[in-house]
Protein backbone atom coordinates (compact mmCIF):
# COMPACT_ATOMS: atom_id res chain seq x y z
CA UNK A 1 0.00 0.00 0.00
CA UNK A 2 2.51 2.40 0.64
CA UNK A 3 4.60 1.51 -2.59
CA UNK A 4 1.01 3.46 -4.06
CA UNK A 5 1.20 5.87 -2.26
CA UNK A 6 3.88 8.20 -4.61
CA UNK A 7 1.74 7.06 -7.51
CA UNK A 8 -1.21 8.38 -6.61
CA UNK A 9 0.37 11.96 -6.02
CA UNK A 10 2.29 11.59 -9.23
CA UNK A 11 -1.43 11.33 -11.15
CA UNK A 12 -2.89 14.01 -8.90
CA UNK A 13 0.30 16.07 -9.62
CA UNK A 14 -0.17 14.99 -13.66
CA UNK A 15 -4.25 16.18 -13.25
CA UNK A 16 -3.45 19.38 -12.06
CA UNK A 17 -1.03 20.17 -14.27
CA UNK A 18 -3.39 19.18 -17.13
CA UNK A 19 -6.45 21.06 -15.42
CA UNK A 20 -4.37 24.28 -15.44
CA UNK A 21 -2.77 24.62 -18.48
CA UNK A 22 -6.07 24.44 -21.12
CA UNK A 23 -5.88 28.48 -21.00
CA UNK A 24 -2.29 30.15 -21.76
CA UNK A 25 -1.07 33.69 -20.48
CA UNK A 26 -0.48 36.23 -22.71
CA UNK A 27 3.02 35.84 -24.29
CA UNK A 28 5.20 38.99 -23.96
CA UNK A 29 7.12 38.10 -27.57
CA UNK A 30 5.00 35.92 -30.54
CA UNK A 31 8.09 34.23 -31.84
CA UNK A 32 8.09 31.11 -34.05
CA UNK A 33 9.60 27.88 -33.62
CA UNK A 34 8.95 27.10 -30.24
CA UNK A 35 11.58 26.32 -27.87
CA UNK A 36 14.14 27.00 -30.06
CA UNK A 37 16.74 30.61 -31.16
CA UNK A 38 16.58 29.80 -34.85
CA UNK A 39 13.39 31.99 -35.30
CA UNK A 40 11.45 32.33 -38.54
CA UNK A 41 9.06 35.38 -36.84
CA UNK A 42 9.63 37.68 -33.83
CA UNK A 43 6.86 40.26 -32.42
CA UNK A 44 5.37 42.27 -29.57
CA UNK A 45 2.46 44.10 -29.73
CA UNK A 46 -0.63 45.27 -27.94
CA UNK A 47 -3.82 44.95 -29.46
CA UNK A 48 -7.57 45.76 -29.46
CA UNK A 49 -10.75 44.96 -31.62
CA UNK A 50 -13.38 47.67 -32.07
CA UNK A 51 -17.13 46.31 -33.05
CA UNK A 52 -19.80 48.15 -33.66
CA UNK A 53 -23.31 45.82 -33.26
CA UNK A 54 -26.99 46.05 -33.32
CA UNK A 55 -28.95 45.66 -30.15
CA UNK A 56 -31.90 43.95 -29.29
CA UNK A 57 -33.85 47.22 -29.01
CA UNK A 58 -32.38 48.08 -32.75
CA UNK A 59 -29.83 50.55 -31.74
CA UNK A 60 -26.09 50.50 -32.57
CA UNK A 61 -23.36 50.53 -29.99
CA UNK A 62 -19.57 49.74 -30.11
CA UNK A 63 -17.43 47.25 -27.88
CA UNK A 64 -13.90 47.18 -27.28
CA UNK A 65 -12.13 43.52 -27.15
CA UNK A 66 -8.69 43.73 -25.99
CA UNK A 67 -6.09 41.28 -26.26
CA UNK A 68 -4.89 40.28 -22.25
CA UNK A 69 -5.09 37.46 -20.14
CA UNK A 70 -8.95 37.29 -19.84
CA UNK A 71 -9.00 36.89 -23.59
CA UNK A 72 -5.93 35.69 -25.02
CA UNK A 73 -6.17 31.36 -26.04
CA UNK A 74 -3.06 30.85 -28.26
CA UNK A 75 -1.46 31.49 -31.26
CA UNK A 76 0.32 29.81 -33.79
CA UNK A 77 3.03 30.75 -36.88
CA UNK A 78 2.93 29.52 -40.43
CA UNK A 79 6.79 30.77 -42.35
CA UNK A 80 8.25 27.62 -43.33
CA UNK A 81 10.50 28.08 -46.08
CA UNK A 82 10.51 29.47 -49.35
CA UNK A 83 7.21 30.68 -48.42
CA UNK A 84 6.93 34.34 -49.55
CA UNK A 85 3.94 34.80 -46.84
CA UNK A 86 4.58 34.37 -43.37
CA UNK A 87 1.18 33.68 -41.02
CA UNK A 88 0.12 35.05 -37.28
CA UNK A 89 -2.86 33.53 -35.98
CA UNK A 90 -3.94 34.93 -32.66
CA UNK A 91 -6.95 32.79 -30.82
CA UNK A 92 -8.88 34.58 -28.57
CA UNK A 93 -12.35 34.65 -26.49
CA UNK A 94 -12.71 30.38 -25.71
CA UNK A 95 -11.41 30.13 -29.54
CA UNK A 96 -14.27 31.63 -30.91
CA UNK A 97 -12.46 34.53 -32.09
CA UNK A 98 -9.42 34.57 -34.45
CA UNK A 99 -7.02 37.34 -35.50
CA UNK A 100 -5.05 36.29 -38.64
CA UNK A 101 -2.33 38.89 -39.95
CA UNK A 102 -0.86 37.78 -43.26
CA UNK A 103 3.18 39.25 -43.97
CA UNK A 104 4.38 39.17 -47.47
CA UNK A 105 7.35 39.64 -49.40
CA UNK A 106 7.56 41.37 -52.66
CA UNK A 107 9.92 41.16 -55.65
CA UNK A 108 11.83 44.03 -53.67
CA UNK A 109 12.04 42.13 -51.11
CA UNK A 110 10.30 44.53 -49.15
CA UNK A 111 7.68 42.78 -45.96
CA UNK A 112 4.37 44.08 -45.21
CA UNK A 113 1.59 43.38 -43.56
CA UNK A 114 -0.67 42.88 -46.47
CA UNK A 115 -3.71 41.11 -44.74
CA UNK A 116 -5.69 40.98 -41.96
CA UNK A 117 -8.63 38.81 -41.53
CA UNK A 118 -10.52 36.40 -39.45
CA UNK A 119 -13.91 35.42 -37.06
CA UNK A 120 -15.61 36.37 -34.30
CA UNK A 121 -18.34 34.59 -32.64
CA UNK A 122 -21.05 35.98 -30.98
CA UNK A 123 -22.31 33.90 -28.23
CA UNK A 124 -23.01 34.10 -24.74
CA UNK A 125 -19.91 32.96 -23.82
CA UNK A 126 -17.77 36.18 -23.52
CA UNK A 127 -18.91 39.70 -21.94
CA UNK A 128 -17.91 42.15 -24.52
CA UNK A 129 -20.73 42.08 -26.86
CA UNK A 130 -23.94 41.98 -24.51
CA UNK A 131 -27.63 42.46 -25.06
CA UNK A 132 -27.06 41.86 -28.89
CA UNK A 133 -29.88 41.16 -31.37
CA UNK A 134 -30.97 38.05 -33.14
CA UNK A 135 -28.94 38.59 -36.27
CA UNK A 136 -25.86 39.64 -34.36
CA UNK A 137 -25.67 36.54 -32.78
CA UNK A 138 -23.68 33.99 -34.71
CA UNK A 139 -20.42 33.79 -36.47
CA UNK A 140 -18.84 36.96 -38.08
CA UNK A 141 -15.96 36.87 -40.34
CA UNK A 142 -13.85 39.80 -41.62
CA UNK A 143 -11.23 41.07 -43.74
CA UNK A 144 -8.83 43.95 -44.84
CA UNK A 145 -5.78 44.34 -47.35
CA UNK A 146 -4.10 47.57 -45.86
CA UNK A 147 -0.79 47.39 -46.29
CA UNK A 148 1.27 48.36 -43.52
CA UNK A 149 4.47 48.06 -41.54
CA UNK A 150 6.78 48.12 -44.60
CA UNK A 151 10.48 47.20 -44.41
CA UNK A 152 13.12 45.16 -46.18
CA UNK A 153 12.51 41.73 -45.66
CA UNK A 154 15.34 40.19 -42.49
CA UNK A 155 14.98 43.92 -41.12
CA UNK A 156 12.34 44.76 -37.93
CA UNK A 157 9.77 47.21 -37.60
CA UNK A 158 8.94 49.45 -34.75
CA UNK A 159 6.05 51.66 -33.57
CA UNK A 160 5.22 52.83 -30.70
CA UNK A 161 2.51 54.88 -31.80
CA UNK A 162 -1.44 53.50 -32.36
CA UNK A 163 -1.30 52.13 -35.90
CA UNK A 164 -5.12 51.93 -36.36
CA UNK A 165 -6.41 48.91 -38.94
CA UNK A 166 -9.25 49.26 -40.77
CA UNK A 167 -10.91 49.22 -44.48
CA UNK A 168 -13.39 46.11 -43.19
CA UNK A 169 -16.09 45.18 -45.05
CA UNK A 170 -19.47 46.63 -43.60
CA UNK A 171 -21.89 43.81 -41.95
CA UNK A 172 -25.61 44.82 -41.31
CA UNK A 173 -25.78 43.38 -37.93
CA UNK A 174 -21.78 43.73 -36.61
CA UNK A 175 -18.96 45.33 -37.79
CA UNK A 176 -14.88 45.54 -37.34
CA UNK A 177 -14.54 49.55 -37.18
CA UNK A 178 -11.04 48.74 -36.88
CA UNK A 179 -8.25 46.97 -35.12
CA UNK A 180 -5.82 49.23 -32.76
CA UNK A 181 -2.36 48.14 -32.63
CA UNK A 182 0.21 49.81 -30.08
CA UNK A 183 4.09 49.04 -28.59
CA UNK A 184 4.83 47.04 -32.36
CA UNK A 185 8.21 45.77 -33.07
CA UNK A 186 8.12 42.59 -35.71
CA UNK A 187 10.33 40.64 -37.59
CA UNK A 188 8.68 38.40 -40.14
CA UNK A 189 11.17 36.23 -42.27
CA UNK A 190 13.64 36.37 -39.92
CA UNK A 191 16.89 34.45 -40.78
CA UNK A 192 16.40 31.05 -39.13
CA UNK A 193 19.56 29.84 -40.74
CA UNK A 194 21.16 31.51 -37.33
CA UNK A 195 20.14 32.07 -33.76
CA UNK A 196 18.25 34.72 -32.98
CA UNK A 197 19.59 37.11 -30.22
CA UNK A 198 18.10 40.99 -31.07
CA UNK A 199 15.79 42.76 -33.88
CA UNK A 200 17.72 43.58 -36.64
CA UNK A 201 18.21 47.09 -38.61
CA UNK A 202 15.17 48.78 -37.07
CA UNK A 203 12.87 50.56 -38.86
CA UNK A 204 10.95 53.19 -36.71
CA UNK A 205 7.42 54.54 -38.11
CA UNK A 206 6.71 58.21 -38.97
CA UNK A 207 4.21 58.71 -36.35
CA UNK A 208 7.03 58.00 -33.52
CA UNK A 209 9.64 59.83 -35.68
CA UNK A 210 7.43 63.06 -35.59
CA UNK A 211 6.41 62.82 -32.10
CA UNK A 212 10.00 62.28 -31.24
CA UNK A 213 10.63 65.45 -33.34
CA UNK A 214 8.15 67.31 -31.30
CA UNK A 215 9.40 66.39 -28.61
CA UNK A 216 12.61 67.89 -28.68
CA UNK A 217 12.03 71.31 -28.55
CA UNK A 218 9.29 70.88 -25.57
CA UNK A 219 12.54 69.92 -23.74
CA UNK A 220 14.75 72.32 -24.73
CA UNK A 221 12.28 74.93 -23.82
CA UNK A 222 11.46 73.81 -20.61
CA UNK A 223 15.07 73.27 -19.86
CA UNK A 224 15.61 77.27 -20.55
CA UNK A 225 12.65 78.02 -18.83
CA UNK A 226 13.98 76.16 -15.86
CA UNK A 227 17.09 78.03 -16.22
CA UNK A 228 16.03 81.15 -16.76
CA UNK A 229 13.70 80.49 -13.26
CA UNK A 230 17.30 79.67 -11.96
CA UNK A 231 19.44 82.34 -12.84
CA UNK A 232 16.28 84.82 -11.65
CA UNK A 233 16.04 83.06 -8.18
CA UNK A 234 19.93 84.00 -8.12
CA UNK A 235 19.92 86.98 -8.63
CA UNK A 236 17.23 88.14 -6.45
CA UNK A 237 18.87 86.11 -3.85
CA UNK A 238 21.97 88.06 -4.38
CA UNK A 239 20.56 91.35 -4.42
CA UNK A 240 18.94 90.55 -1.43
CA UNK A 241 22.19 89.63 0.56
CA UNK A 242 23.40 93.22 -1.05
CA UNK A 243 20.53 95.23 0.52
CA UNK A 244 21.27 93.61 3.76
CA UNK A 245 24.84 94.31 3.88
CA UNK A 246 23.94 98.06 3.18
CA UNK A 247 21.70 98.32 6.16
CA UNK A 248 24.01 96.66 8.53
CA UNK A 249 26.31 99.85 7.41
Amino acid sequence: MAAKIPSIILLLASIVVISSGGKLGLPTNYTWPLQTKHLCFAGRFKLALNVEYTKTNGTRTSAKIPLDNNTFESYSVSCSAPSTVHQLTISMLNELTAIIFNFSVDDKNVSSLTKVYGYITVDNNQQFITEYSNSTAGLHKFSSNETLFSTEANSSYRCDSKTEIRGFETNSSLDITSIDVENLLIQPFADDTKEFNNYDNEKVCKADVDKNSNLIPIIVGACLAVLVVIVLVAYLIGRRHNRNGYQSV
